[in-house]
């Protein structure tokens, strides 16, 4: 492997891995769905998470608070 080989596999495994991070950044979904994954039950009214929040305190939440 010569050096123009080995700068063009490493912008390519760049560029991939790349593609690769930020499809799997965009993909994330952060909806809460159980319990367990909520760190803060007891003060829905305060989270940056309550519109994406799928418990049940939050939806009672939203329908208080509107």
């Amino acid at each position: 492997m010569n050096r123009k080989d080995f700068f063009r596999h490493s912008g390519r495994l760049t560029i991939l891995t790349g593609i690769g991070l930020l499809s799997a950044f965009l993909a994330y979904d952060q909806k809460i769905e159980t319990p367990e994954n909520c760190k803060v039950a007891s003060q829905c009214k305060g989270c940056g998470k309550l519109s994406q929040c799928l418990l049940p305190q939050a939806d009672k939440t939203r329908r208080d608070g509107k």
